[in-house]
């Protein structure tokens, strides 16, 4: 009797992650997408420290929140950037203090896979909103060099190219795997 409780809630654990991994789109599960590059590698950008640079005028990032996956498995981080200004802004990279990798990703379909695509810039409209939601822009975190705790906040800070550079850095929600808004 206590073998086949074991042996139930070990089945009923592995289908928990397997529905957890796949609500987080394939970002863990490799084997479920292509995982194309439009620049032949895609490695984080080097930033300098935010505090060294402007931070970005007219800009706002709201709902922010990072999709958290068990065992250190590449994350991903939605929010809305909010445009105020007068003039397009472009948003061409991230950092999150503790991961190996940041980088801008979207989701395509192709051949009826999802597929996630690497992003270089993101235009923000002046006077306009740029949505990162689930199955579409997203920064994926990798290499996390600590595990995410659900309920906490993390620093994600956005980094924008006009005359130079300007940063803005969001505070986000960290979330549970199944979490889809």
């Amino acid at each position: 009797m206590m073998r086949k409780s074991i042996t139930g809630q070990a089945f009923a654990a592995a289908a928990l992650f397997a529905v957890s991994v796949q609500a987080h789109s394939g970002h863990g599960a490799h084997n479920h997408h292509d995982h194309h590059h439009n620049d032949g590698g895609h490695e984080s950008r080097a930033f300098p420290n935010p505090d060294t640079v402007p931070v970005a005028e007219g800009v706002s990032v709201n709902q922010c929140w990072i999709r958290a996956l068990p065992n250190r498995l590449p994350a991903a981080a939605y929010f809305q950037i909010q445009n105020t200004g007068a003039k397009d802004i472009v948003l061409v990279g991230a950092q999150a203090e503790g991961f190996g990798k940041v980088m801008l990703h979207t989701h395509a379909e192709s051949n009826g896979m999802a597929t996630m695509v690497h992003v270089d810039e993101v235009v923000v409209p002046a006077g306009g909103n740029f949505d990162f939601a689930p199955r579409g822009h997203h920064v994926m975190l990798e290499q996390a060099d600590f595990d995410l705790e659900i309920g906490s906040q993390r620093p994600v800070t956005l980094w924008f190219e006009d005359e130079g550079l300007s940063a803005f850095t969001a505070q986000c929600d960290v979330r549970p795997p199944g979490t889809v808004q």
